[in-house]
C-alpha cells in the first residue's frame, strides 16, 4: 500500500508522515531528502554556478543508495549525506536543483523501485501527481505562512544560530513560490487528494485524521 502525502513546506507533512508510518507500521519515506542530498552533493562539488548543465554529466553516473530503516541514509559515491542535508546553503539551492527535470527524473525512476513490494507513507511535493499517481490514498497539506514559519523556527534555530523568523519567512515564500511555478513536475493538488489545512490542526489531529481514513 502506498499513501501519498504532499504540500508546502513546513505544514506539517514530514513529522505527520513519520508518525503515522510508525503506528500502520509501515515505512516512511522522505523524497524531499533524495534532493536535498544531490542540493548538498551539487555545492561540495562546485556545481551551483553552472546549473542546471554542471550537474548534467554528474548524475549519469552518480551511484545513490538509500539504506537503513525507513530508506534514512542516503548515499552519493559511498559518502553519507544525511547531517548536511539542511544546512542552510542546502535551503537556499534545494528548489533550483530538484526542479531540473535530469535530476527528477532520475529521482522517480530509485523512488519506484524502492515501493516495490512496501507498504509506504511517502511525503514530498509531487508524490501524488508524479511519482505515485495511482497511490492508494492521497493527501495534500496546507497551512497559512505564520504557523509554517512558526513549525519551521526551532528546528532552524538548531542548525543556524543567527536565523530569524523574518528571514526564515522569506526563504518559506520563496520556495512555495519556485515549487508551485516549476515547470517540471510543480506543486499541486492532486484531483484525488483529500485537502487538510493544517494551520489550526495538532500533530496528534493529522495523524489520526489520515489513519480513520486508512482504516476505513
Amino acid at each position: 500500500m502506498i499513501i501519498a502525502i504532499d504540500g508546502l513546506a513546513g505544514s506539517g507533512k514530514s513529522s505527520t508522515a513519520k508518525k503515522l508510518a510508525d503506528k500502520l507500521g509501515f515505512n516512511y519515506f522522505s523524497t524531499g531528502k533524495m534532493y536535498r542530498a544531490i542540493t548538498c552533493y551539487a555545492i561540495n562539488n562546485s556545481l551551483i554556478k553552472g546549473l542546471p548543465y554542471s550537474l548534467k554529466n554528474h548524475i549519469k553516473s552518480l551511484k545513490i543508495e538509500l539504506l537503513g530503516k525507513n530508506f534514512n541514509k542516503i548515499i552519493l559515491n559511498d559518502k553519507n549525506y544525511n547531517t548536511e542535508i539542511y544546512s542552510t546553503k542546502v535551503n537556499k539551492y534545494v528548489s533550483s536543483v530538484s526542479s531540473i527535470s535530469y535530476v527528477r527524473n532520475k529521482m522517480v525512476k530509485i523512488q519506484r523501485e524502492v515501493s516495490k513490494n512496501n507498504n509506504i507513507v511517502c511525503e514530498g511535493r509531487d508524490i501524488g501527481t508524479v511519482v505515485f499517481p495511482d497511490a492508494d490514498f492521497k493527501f495534500f497539506f496546507k497551512a497559512d505562512l505564520k504557523s509554517r514559519v512558526e513549525r519551521r523556527y526551532l528546528d532552524m534555530k538548531n542548525l543556524d544560530s543567527l536565523i530569524t523568523k523574518n528571514k526564515l519567512k522569506e526563504m518559506i515564500r520563496a520556495r512555495d513560490l519556485k515549487d508551485i511555478n516549476r515547470k517540471i513536475s510543480p506543486l499541486k493538488r492532486a484531483k484525488d487528494a483529500v485537502l487538510l489545512i493544517t494551520t489550526n490542526m495538532k500533530l496528534e489531529e493529522q495523524i489520526d485524521f489520515i489513519y480513520k481514513k486508512v482504516k476505513q
